[in-house]
C-alpha cells in the first residue's frame, strides 16, 4: 500500500513486497509485553550485493500495529542490530552479530 506497510516500488517501477503479516509480527515483537519482558532482540542480517538498497527498503517499509491508532514505524528503527553487507558466508554475519549483542548462539 502507499504507506509502506505492504509494498514499495523500486527504481524500475517493480513491486517489492513485505510478505503477509510480517509488519504486524515485527511490530509485536518490539512492543508487546510478552516479548519486551523477555528482552527479545531483533536483528536484520543479510549478505547481499546491494546493501544500500536493503537499507532504503528498511527505512521505507513500515511495521504496522494491529490497532490502527498506533503510529507506523520504519522497520529500520525496530532492529537492535543490523548486519547487511556482502560477506563470504552467513557465518561472518552471525559471528559479528554475536560479538555486537553478546548473545551466545548455542
Amino acid at each position: 500500500s502507499g504507506n509502506g506497510t505492504r509494498t514499495l516500488l523500486d527504481s524500475r517501477g517493480q513491486k517489492v513486497e513485505l510478505l503477509g503479516i510480517a509488519g504486524h509480527i515485527i511490530y509485536e515483537v518490539k512492543h508487546d509485553a510478552k516479548w519486551v519482558e523477555n528482552d527479545t532482540k531483533l536483528a536484520w542480517v543479510s549478505t547481499c550485493d546491494e546493501p544500500s538498497w536493503a537499507d532504503e527498503c528498511l527505512r521505507k517499509f513500515r511495521a504496522s500495529p494491529r490497532a490502527k491508532q498506533e503510529p507506523l514505524v520504519p522497520l529500520k528503527q525496530l532492529a537492535d542490530a543490523e548486519h547487511i553487507y556482502d560477506a563470504r558466508s552467513k557465518q561472518v554475519h552471525f559471528k559479528r552479530l554475536q560479538q555486537d549483542t553478546g548473545i551466545p548462539f548455542d
